[in-house]
């Protein structure tokens, strides 16, 4: 079993499940959202060699969604999201590609409005302060209505793990599509002896940003490490 993501994000799973899995992080194309769909598909392709062998994988990247939906083994939460969102009237904070696709649109027979917010992914992923992200989100939402909506949909994993300060900050439900992944997972036993994360890009910037994230929910004790490694690329 794998997962796969572009950010720090992907410690979202883990931080509820630590079924020895293979997590795949594109953190070179960090994050999909930014990049035009062609350019996605052709990417993922390429990525394939490394988890071909995984008989399911968990796909935390939201703008992965529309490449892996008709794969096989691909999950990514649709049952939990049709549940979850059914009849609601969604707040979606997206990706500049998740607004023009409009993928929530698939999941809900609600209403959505997106927003785009690549600035509050970026801060999200990289952990700034409570106090900057309201400084953020304070700019975007300044002449937005907000609470004609009934729920706040964080379409980033990134965004997942800031979802407590969102909560506080529209004083609403939040649900994300973590949560959603979280919800509709099934561990299949397989032969890996613990988990291991794969990055495309960088190591050490991967490892601070997720590792905090982990120590600061207690899910790292004092002397535990995470196993980080970066891909190796076939020429």
């Amino acid at each position: 079993m794998a997962v796969f993501d572009t950010g720090p994000g992907i410690v979202g799973l883990y931080e509820y499940y630590k079924d020895l899995l293979n997590y795949y992080i594109d953190d070179r194309y960090e994050y999909y959202g930014l990049y035009d769909r062609k350019e996605i598909n052709k990417r993922i392709e390429y990525l394939k060699q490394f988890f071909k062998k995984d008989k399911k994988i968990y796909v935390l990247e939201f703008d992965a969604i529309n490449y892996f939906k008709n794969i096989k083994g691909a999950e990514f939460g649709k049952t939990s999201l049709e549940k979850n969102l059914k009849d609601k009237k969604i707040l979606c904070l997206s990706s500049p590609l998740t607004k023009r696709e409009k993928t929530l649109d698939e999941f809900t027979n609600g209403e959505v409005q997106y927003i785009e917010v690549p600035l509050l992914i970026n801060a999200s992923n990289d952990q700034v302060s409570d106090y900057i992200l309201k400084l953020i989100c304070d700019e975007y939402f300044k002449n937005f209505d907000t609470d004609k909506y009934s729920i706040i949909f964080l379409a980033s994993s990134g965004l997942h793990m800031r979802k407590d300060f969102f909560r506080d900050y529209f004083d609403k439900d939040v649900f994300t599509n973590v949560d959603a992944v979280i919800e509709d997972y099934e561990y299949a036993k397989e032969n890996i002896i613990r988990d291991y994360f794969y990055v495309t890009d960088s190591k050490r910037r991967f490892y601070s940003r997720a590792e905090g994230y982990l120590r600061e929910k207690k899910i790292l004790k004092d002397r535990q490490l995470l196993n980080v490694s970066k891909m190796s690329f076939k020429k």
